[in-house]
């Protein structure tokens, strides 16, 4: 249905936004970081740590292990990054050794409403990357509403800094 450089073009894509959009939460004030909003998973310090504990929980079924849902711990503030970071790193290792063929493989898994799912790694691929974007517009206005400067993340936006394109006006 698709080819790896697409997906690997949109997972590059997905950790930039990350790391503009958590960036973007740091400029929150520390006492709003955690406060309910009632968008989503409640605050903005839990909707950043199920996005990372999603795609921790992604690539580790992509990888051939049958897991729950990752329900990790959430970092303290400073440390987000380099938590994040390291899922990043694990997620672009994945898709690099990935190939048309081993994208064709079924992946199994149950969601967190316990219904059980059979797709492609090439459609779970993507859903990694269309999660990440549905959350990071949720974050923005979370931050928006929390006191920070939300920021843009667009794929053509994301096109021109990395070459392919530019901006002329």
């Amino acid at each position: 249905m698709t080819d790896i450089e697409t997906i690997r073009f949109l997972w590059r894509y997905m950790i930039r936004g990350d790391e503009q959009i958590l960036a973007a939460a740091m400029t929150v004030p520390a006492e709003n970081f955690a406060m309910e909003q009632g968008i989503s998973f409640g605050s903005l310090a839990k909707l950043l740590n199920h996005a990372r504990n999603a795609q921790k929980t992604w690539v580790t079924r992509l990888k051939g292990t049958d897991t729950a849902y990752m329900d990790e711990p959430m970092p303290a503030r400073e440390e987000f990054a380099a938590t994040w970071a390291a899922v990043h790193q694990e997620l672009l290792a994945f898709a690099e050794s990935q190939t048309a063929e081993s994208i064709q493989k079924t992946i199994r898994s149950r969601n967190r409403a316990g219904k059980q799912f059979e797709l492609p790694a090439w459609a779970v691929m993507l859903h990694v990357a269309d999660h990440a974007t549905y959350h990071r517009g949720q974050v923005n206005s979370m931050i928006k509403r929390a006191g920070g400067t939300p920021v843009q993340i667009m794929v053509y936006t994301y096109c021109a800094a990395e070459g392919i394109g530019r901006e002329i006006g």
